[in-house]
């Protein structure tokens, strides 16, 4: 009986022909025989690209790589993957032949700065008192000068493989340069380490780095300190936009620090970047938007009947929602339901 009714109110209005953006007269009984429903759309904030494949890595400036400065053998291993550790807190002891060199240079270098320094004293006072010229006490301070620095130069090696209190000569330890977790362990207890290899990784927790690949069509809309979100719920701001563009993909790469409890290197998730929306930026259900003669419409009520109005899709989300911009206004209510059959209106007056 419905349909019945519907087909007979379709080929009443066929009767005259209708193009696209003049008013489709609709009766208050037509509306409810064609189902027809309408929303209110909204002025848009920002228009979301959801669905972005994104991986999370380490944050660039809450984390440090803890490196090995001398080659030997871990002795011990302090601290696991995962714990939380403080700054300074000890992470591992490696025992070494180069820092075992390291204690007797460092030794053999304070004692002669002190007998540099003591001779440079010696000289200055014996010049003030006339008995010998300025160039011997120029050169006792030149020798004073090359001892500290030597001495400089050690105490510096040591601050980065400081001795490990109790253990066996010649072995030192690598310390937590930040309070956080430790990410990553490359070390293994027994086995020999390699002169600058990375031998762990530690990150403030709750914090990361996303990678993402964004479409090229937004890269010009794309600025730093744009708001990004995960489907896990962590959020931040992009913070680095890529110069040029993927040839294969045809995406660029950009980069967001964000903040959020179960972030993990190496984690596989979704993003949505908000951009800035454009002038005329409308947000409405996804259901609200046909196709038409090769373009996008929605259908406004104008109160007698509904105008199709031409508009263009700058996203659609996952949620059912479009961000569009076209010639509506903040009051304009659009069709969200029996859309189909004011289309089949406007197909029948081309």
């Amino acid at each position: 009986m419905r349909r019945g009714l519907l087909a007979g109110l379709l080929l009443a209005v066929f009767a005259s022909p209708v193009m696209a953006g003049t008013l489709l007269k609709v009766s208050a009984s037509q509306r409810q025989a064609m189902g027809i429903r309408t929303a209110a759309v909204k002025a848009a904030g920002h228009v979301p690209v959801d669905g972005l494949p994104a991986t999370v890595r380490a944050p660039l400036h809450e984390s440090a790589v803890v490196t090995a400065p001398y080659a030997g053998i871990t002795v011990a291993v302090l601290a696991r993957e995962g714990a939380q550790v403080e700054r300074g807190q000890p992470l591992a002891r490696i025992q070494s032949r180069e820092a075992m060199r390291l204690g007797a240079d460092l030794a053999s270098a304070q004692g002669d700065y002190r007998v540099a320094r003591a001779q440079a004293e010696r000289d200055r006072q014996l010049l003030a008192e006339g008995i010998i010229p300025s160039s011997r006490a120029q050169a006792a301070d030149a020798r004073r000068d090359a001892a500290a620095a030597r001495l400089q130069e050690l105490n510096a090696a040591r601050a980065m493989a400081p001795k490990a209190a109790g253990a066996a000569p010649g072995t030192y330890e690598l310390r937590s340069p930040l309070a956080g977790r430790v990410i990553e362990r490359s070390l293994r207890l027994g086995e020999p380490v390699a002169a600058l290899d990375k031998a762990f990784m530690v990150a403030e927790p709750g914090r990361g780095m996303l990678e993402m690949q964004v479409p090229a069509r937004y890269a010009s809309r794309l600025r730093p300190g744009l708001p990004v979100r995960t489907a896990d719920g962590a959020s931040g701001m992009l913070s680095e936009i890529g110069a040029a563009i993927d040839r294969a993909s045809q995406t660029v790469l950009v980069r967001a620090s964000v903040k959020g409890e179960m972030l993990l290197p190496g984690q596989q998730t979704s993003a949505t970047i908000q951009l800035p929306p454009p002038a005329h930026a409308w947000t409405l259900a996804s259901d609200a938007v046909a196709d038409f003669d090769g373009r996008k419409i929605v259908f406004v009520d104008r109160g007698t009947g509904f105008e199709a109005v031409p508009v263009a899709v700058q996203a659609q989300t996952g949620a059912g929602r479009s961000v569009v911009t076209g010639a509506l206004a903040a009051d304009s209510r659009v069709v969200i339901a029996g859309a189909g059959a004011l289309k089949a209106m406007l197909v029948a007056g081309e």
